[in-house]
C-alpha cells in the first residue's frame, strides 16, 4: 500500500512541475506574442515538445491562461496567509506579502502573468479570475486601511493606493529576466520597501519638521493623486 501511494505522489509532483512548466512558458509567449496571437503550437515549441505531449497536461489554450491567474492569486494569497503569520504592523505586514509574491512570481513562476482582456476567456473563466482578484486586493486594501486608522499611513484613498501598488507590482513579470543582474529577492525587497514607504506617516512629518514640501506618492510610476 505504502508503495503505491509514493508512486501516486511521485506521479503528481511530477504532473505540477511540468504543468509549471507549461505556464512559465506560456507566460512568456503571451508577454511576447498576446494572447490571441499565440497559439498551442508557439507554446509546445517553446517548451521543445509536440501539441500532443502538451494537450496531455492541459486541454487548450485557454485553460492555460486560466491556470497561469489561478497561480499568480494562489501565490498571492499564501505571501497574505505569511504575513499574517508573521505579524507585525500594518506596513510590515504589507512589506512582507508584497515582497513574497513579486518574489516568488519572478523567482518561481518566471513572469507568470498575463494581462487579462475582455474576450481572453469564458465568461465563467472570467469570473472566476475576477472573484480571486477582487478577493486579494481586498485584503491588501484593508492593510492600507488599517495603516491608515493607525495613524502610521497618511490619509489616503485605499483602493488607489492599491492600483498603484499592483500596477508596479505586475509590471514586474514584463521586465524581469531569470539571467538579469538582480536577484528576485533582492527586486522584491527593493519594491516592497519602495512601494510601502511612500505611505508612511513618518516620511511626511520629516519633510514638515525641516520646511520640505510634503508630496505624498500613491503611484509607482512617480505621480501623484
Amino acid at each position: 500500500m505504502a508503495r503505491w501511494t509514493d508512486e501516486s505522489a511521485e506521479k503528481r509532483q511530477r504532473h505540477e512541475i511540468r504543468r509549471e512548466t507549461i505556464l512559465q512558458a506560456a507566460a512568456h509567449c503571451f508577454n511576447r506574442k498576446g494572447y490571441h496571437g499565440t497559439t498551442i503550437g508557439d507554446i509546445a515549441r517553446q517548451l521543445g515538445v509536440s501539441k500532443a505531449a502538451l494537450y496531455y497536461y492541459v486541454k487548450s489554450k485557454e485553460e492555460v491562461l486560466f491556470l497561469c491567474h489561478q497561480a499568480s492569486m494562489d501565490l498571492g494569497m499564501e505571501g497574505l496567509r505569511r504575513a499574517e503569520a508573521l505579524g507585525g504592523t500594518a506596513g510590515e505586514r504589507l512589506s512582507a506579502a508584497l515582497g513574497y509574491f513579486i518574489e516568488q512570481m519572478a523567482e518561481n513562476l518566471k513572469g507568470c502573468f498575463v494581462m487579462l482582456e475582455g474576450g481572453m476567456l469564458s465568461p465563467r473563466l472570467h469570473r472566476l479570475v475576477v472573484k480571486r482578484r477582487d478577493e486579494y486586493e481586498q485584503r491588501l486594501r484593508e492593510l492600507v486601511a488599517e495603516g491608515v486608522a493607525s495613524g502610521a499611513f497618511v490619509p489616503c484613498n485605499p483602493k488607489l493606493v492599491v492600483f498603484a501598488m499592483l500596477g508596479a507590482v505586475n509590471w514586474v513579470q514584463k521586465w524581469y529576466s531569470p539571467d538579469g543582474e538582480v536577484a528576485a529577492k533582492d527586486i522584491a525587497e527593493t519594491f516592497a520597501a519602495y512601494l510601502v514607504r511612500g505611505l508612511e506617516r513618518r516620511g511626511v512629518d520629516v519633510l514638515l519638521e525641516t520646511g520640505g514640501e510634503a508630496r505624498v506618492p500613491i503611484t509607482a510610476a512617480g505621480g501623484s493623486a
